[in-house]
């Protein structure tokens, strides 16, 4: 009888171990087509993800409003500061294309017009590096030649570009759309958070074992915490560095500040990469106009990412991901490889919160035996 309960036993672990085993090959064979489909899934459900991820950032000023808020009005409180919280994100979006987008624009646009002159001061400065130097015929005409190369390459970008920005303005009314969708699934995500929690703990109760919903309800807490403080401290973040590259333009005369200001917050958001991208490609803009200025703005952007990684970053986002440097550059490294930039985005706090479940695992397995050895001594 003991053999026959051992070999079922056995039994079924071995089918479980060998489905398990077939469904790990598959998934590996047909990669491409799982992720092509998780993709299309998700375009499906972009609004309600977006909202999702819009809930952390409603969190930043609902939380404001809820202290600030007197208790009187307790039963209006959390309708209130929903309105609110919504007042202030249209605000920030309104200033946002009224104030900066035109700006953009019109820096794009003179970017465009004086970008022949540029080349052609460009030339001009190496032509006299030549005669100053005295270099041979041969590497002036290859400079030449690379010179020629480099200006119909970008011109074809630009002349590429426009058709792009007619889609661009095509997709504008479908915008616009999604975003008011976004936006009404956000405020009902925001309405209904603790009725959602509660339909949830509800559903994980019936359907799964005790143990198996203590555990899944411990993981959503630390990815909850993980993804609240991580989106919010790098909205933060992005804005504060941003803010503070615009000011720093407009002191050191660089040509282009909301371009660059924006590039600089908006490539902030991902970090160690990037920093490193977004002062590059501000420093070739700033290099078009004139190049010894745009080695000056590689000096300021380093200036600037030191400051804002010793002073700015640990304050605004602390250690919500808990993650030493080697391991945020390996998480962001297999997030965009698989993901691109979304991966690059969420996978250091996805990797964080599998970090810490590994941690807390590890930890519990190495203080069990060392219970066990210390009773078997005893």
């Amino acid at each position: 009888m003991v053999f026959d309960k051992k070999f079922n036993f056995t039994l079924k672990h071995i089918l479980l171990i060998i489905t398990y085993a077939a469904c790990m090959v598959l998934v590996i064979l047909n990669f491409q087509d799982l992720k092509r489909w998780f993709f299309d899934v998700l375009g499906l459900l972009r609004p309600f993800v977006y909202a999702f991820g819009l809930a952390y950032v409603f969190q930043l000023p609902m939380k404001f409003f809820d202290r600030k808020l007197p208790e009187s009005i307790n039963r209006f409180r959390k309708g209130l500061c929903v309105i609110l919280s919504l007042l202030v994100i249209l605000i920030v979006a309104a200033f946002i294309f009224q104030i900066v987008v035109p700006q953009l624009l019109d820096s794009l646009l003179a970017f465009i017009d004086k970008f022949p002159a540029y080349v052609e001061s460009l030339q001009k400065e190496i032509v006299n590096l030549i005669d100053k130097f005295e270099i041979n015929g041969a590497v002036e005409q290859q400079l030449n030649n690379y010179s020629d190369q480099i200006q119909e390459g970008i011109m074809s970008v630009l002349t590429n570009l426009v058709p792009a920005l007619v889609d661009v303005t095509k997709g504008i009314t479908s915008g616009v759309t999604n975003l008011f969708l976004t936006l009404v699934i956000t405020v009902y995500f925001i309405i209904s958070k603790d009725k959602l929690i509660k339909q949830t703990k509800r559903m994980m109760y019936a359907f799964t074992p005790d143990k198996a919903n203590d555990y899944l309800t411990h993981v959503a807490a630390i990815a909850n915490r993980t993804f609240a403080s991580f989106i919010s401290g790098q909205l933060i973040e992005a804005v504060i560095i941003g803010v503070l590259c615009y000011i720093g333009c407009l002191i050191l005369r660089f040509p282009y500040a909301p371009i660059l200001s924006v590039i600089i917050g908006c490539t902030n958001v991902i970090p160690i990469f990037g920093a490193i991208m977004g002062v590059g490609i501000s420093a070739l803009l700033v290099a078009f106009v004139n190049p010894i200025q745009g080695l000056f703005f590689i000096v300021f952007g380093i200036c600037l990412q030191q400051f804002e990684s010793n002073l700015i970053y640990p304050r605004v986002v602390g250690n919500s991901v808990g993650l030493s440097g080697l391991w945020v550059l390996f998480a962001i490294t297999i997030g965009g490889g698989l993901f691109g930039f979304m991966g690059m985005l969420l996978g250091l706090p996805a990797f964080a919160v599998c970090y810490t479940l590994l941690r807390e695992e590890m930890n519990r397995r190495i203080e069990k035996k060392t219970q066990k050895k210390a009773s078997t001594t005893a």
